[in-house]
């Protein structure tokens, strides 16, 4: 009973303590003078910020409206339908009707190269393997034997430029794919390409949206005006992780925005390695790009405007990276002038702001001048994989290999890593081994050979266990290859690709595909199989409107894009080069053998 006596004692000496501190929490005043001052001298920090932001505002000229912001062609990329369902309800029994019309935009794909070689056969086999429309070659046959690297620079992108102008076979809403010849390996199919750029497209303009807003629009005729999204995404191109050099203080490399990749992607020495291996992805690469061929005849008018007043051997890749770092010069000028200079400061503070680089850039703009072309770069890679810095960055794996999809990103040193996934546009796509429908009873060009022909089967074989380059960085698996880095890893890399072991077998698939009813409807009604309604698979179209087979331009490179030893291209069992006529039956390259026969 003691030790309980003295327990309460303990606790009565602690009522006046507690209750000294309940009667000074209810009696407790604040230090009023100097709470008065810190609150007076926030609420006026805050009035002396909104004062100079409206009075900046005030000042300030919509640079949206000075230098013409709003795009000439309202239609958004991302809305266009380039591939159209097929009509279940015709059997290859059945007439096409007359009256069938494709009304969706085509896709061409631009080669700039004057002649074959290795690097750009290799760019074009992969091309068809992968079901593309036949390339269109820049230039072809055009070589200036000593014409300087600039002459030759500019003659290919006059070239570029006039055919996505004068060409009767390009419209203003046809989806354009330009590459550099030499150096680009394909590895998914078109249907890939498209839908991804335009789900890109969605997904960075609404970020513009919420970045920039929206601007009034007057009507001439009272009407209320129209409300247009200032800023959009209509044109992606490679992302590098080295900007032009020599324009290390040019817009350009300084004010484009961050990537979009994490900040600690590569780890804590991100964006910070001397080396640069472990820079994100950021700046603009020539060397692949896609969008609207209205859009390139806009941004190619431009290149070669800026070309002629800066005569460098690299014209174009200079003139490019001018472009897009005055449109976001532009950009966010604008931004500052709407802007709320609290929102900034306390934006600022946090370390969220998204606001671009523009402090202690000089840079002249010319009022009038067009500067805003849509021009955005794939950071994550989902489109072009530019290998420049980036030789590690990849790996080709079988994604139902459960162990190495698990760990690929933790041996990568992936921050917060997870199990990579096929990605959902690749399973969706059809068996890339499925032979085309009566494939052994065609008697049309190449006929089919047991031994030539032969795929593996596709019930063994799908996207889901075929070698895929896939970044682990960013969980992307690039529709193409740019192989801007070490030319020695170019012929390791062909013989990497999935498709490399059957080349020539899917090669003379996809010629063959050409002349079957699928092919045909497809093309009536605008379908994915036939995204070019010049026909001629097989070969190549140039800008001059001539035809050419691929054995004509890639003679002698069958080694390097086979490594198969069966023989030249279209002559493996010694027999000519047989006519090629596209979906209509009209004849495109060589004679009929009735009218040989006469001759």
């Amino acid at each position: 009973m003691a030790s309980s006596s003295t327990s309460f004692s303990q606790f009565d000496e602690a009522k006046p303590s507690a209750t000294t501190l309940l009667w000074q929490a209810a009696h407790y005043r604040p230090r009023t003078h100097r709470t008065k001052a810190i609150a007076f001298s926030v609420l006026s920090f805050l009035l002396l910020l909104w004062m100079i932001s409206s009075s900046r505002h005030q000042h300030e000229p919509d640079f949206w409206a000075k230098f013409p912001s709003r795009h000439p062609f309202p239609e958004r990329p991302e809305d266009a339908q380039v591939a159209l369902p097929r009509k279940s309800d015709i059997s290859v029994n059945d007439t096409l009707p007359h009256d069938l019309e494709k009304t969706n935009p085509h896709l061409h794909v631009l080669v700039p190269t004057v002649k074959g070689s290795r690097g750009a056969c290799r760019t074009m086999t992969s091309a068809m393997i992968l079901g593309y429309p036949p390339p269109t070659l820049i230039g072809y046959g055009h070589e200036k034997p000593g014409a300087t690297e600039l002459e030759r620079t500019v003659e290919r992108i006059t070239r570029v430029r006039d055919y996505l102008k004068n060409s009767r076979m390009v419209k203003d809403r046809d989806f354009v794919l330009l590459v550099d010849a030499q150096d680009v390996f394909f590895q998914l199919p078109p249907r890939v390409l498209v839908e991804r750029f335009q789900d890109l497209l969605r997904k960075n303009n609404q970020k513009l949206e919420k970045k920039y807003g929206y601007a009034k629009v007057e009507k001439a005729n009272g009407a209320p005006p129209d409300l247009v999204q200032k800023y959009t995404q209509r044109v992606l191109f490679g992302a590098s992780k080295v900007c032009y050099s020599a324009l290390d203080s040019d817009p350009g490399c300084v004010s484009v925005p961050e990537s979009s990749l994490p900040p600690d992607v590569y780890g804590w020495k991100t964006d910070v390695h001397p080396d640069g291996h472990l820079t994100r992805p950021r700046w603009l690469n020539p060397g692949a790009v896609v969008g609207q061929a209205a859009d390139l005849r806009l941004i190619y008018d431009e290149v070669l405007r800026v070309m002629e007043l800066r005569h460098k051997k690299h014209g174009d890749y200079q003139a490019l990276t001018q472009i897009f770092g005055r449109q976001e010069v532009v950009r966010e000028l604008e931004r500052l002038r709407t802007v709320s200079g609290v929102k900034e400061w306390f934006y600022g503070m946090l370390g969220i702001s998204d606001a671009g680089k523009i402090d202690g850039i000089s840079v002249r703009l010319e009022s009038g001048h067009r500067y805003e072309y849509g021009i955005g770069v794939d950071y994550e890679s989902h489109l072009f994989f530019n290998q420049i810095l980036s030789r590690n960055d990849v790996e080709w794996i079988k994604f139902n290999n459960i162990t190495k999809t698990s760990l690929l990103q933790g041996q990568f040193g992936v921050p917060r890593e997870h199990r990579l996934l096929l990605p959902e546009d690749i399973a969706a796509l059809p068996n890339p081994f499925n032979q085309t429908r009566f494939a052994r009873e065609q008697t049309t060009a190449p006929a089919y050979n047991t031994t030539l022909d032969k795929l593996p089967n596709p019930k063994e074989h799908s996207w889901n266990n075929i070698p895929l380059m896939t970044n682990p960085h960013s969980a992307s698996v690039p529709v193409l290859v740019h192989l801007n880095g070490d030319p020695k890893l170019r012929n390791t890399w062909w013989e990497k690709m999935w498709f490399f072991p059957w080349a020539r077998a899917l090669l003379r698939r996809y010629v063959r595909s050409a002349h079957d009813f699928d092919a045909a409807q497809s093309a009536l009604l605008g379908g994915q199989d036939w995204w070019d309604m010049r026909g001629g698979r097989g070969g190549l179209w140039t800008d001059d409107k001539n035809w050419v087979t691929l054995s004509e331009v890639c003679e002698g490179q069958e080694r390097d894009l086979f490594d198969d030893d069966l023989g030249p291209w279209a002559k493996e069992n010694g027999d000519p080069e047989v006519p090629i006529y596209n979906q209509f039956g009209n004849l495109i390259k060589g004679k009929e053998r009735e009218e040989d026969e006469y001759l």
